[in-house]
């Protein structure tokens, strides 16, 4: 089975996320499903995205190490952005935006198609307005990307492939 760095989608997602976390000056930037299952992240500072991807890949593989241990913080920093949804936004499918700009974990999250979450933090307050211009055109680049993904525990038993007629 492929690792995810070798899965094209999830090495393209990546380099939005990089792009879009550089972009607005954040720490990190996740897509993660709204019961935390982490589908693809950037850590940009220890991966240069102008690699070929086979060394991109190799690059990668570092990272991943570094998000280990950040997984913990990661994990506390979620559950705090979903206890700020306004309320009548924790209903499956509900569409939110959660800004902790100047309130400890400093972070920014929008959903997405109905499951999906993106989520960037910050190592201090941060202004949300430019943020949200940044992600506002950058979320349908990702959100093609991320309903490419396979499903992080791969295809279910009961998975029926769909065949076009032709």
């Amino acid at each position: 089975m492929a690792s995810a760095d070798e899965i094209p989608a999830w090495l393209k997602l990546h380099r939005r996320l990089v792009s879009l976390q550089d972009g607005v000056g954040a720490t990190n930037a996740i897509v993660c499903d709204l019961s935390g299952s982490l589908l693809c992240y950037g850590l940009s500072r220890r991966a240069p995205s102008d690699l070929p991807v086979p060394m991109e890949a190799l690059a990668l593989r570092g990272t991943e190490a570094d998000l280990e241990r950040e997984l913990s913080a990661l994990g506390e920093m979620f559950e705090r952005v979903l206890r700020a949804r306004p309320p009548g936004k924790d209903r499956p499918g509900a569409r939110f935006t959660v800004a902790l700009a100047d309130e400890e974990p400093f972070a920014y999250a929008q959903s997405f198609a109905g499951v999906y979450v993106l989520l960037l933090w910050f190592s201090g307050p941060f202004t949300p307005f430019p943020v949200a211009a940044r992600i506002r055109s950058a979320l349908p680049a990702i959100e093609a990307l991320t309903v490419m993904l396979p499903p992080p525990e791969g295809p279910s038993r009961g998975a029926i492939s769909m065949r076009t007629r032709g």
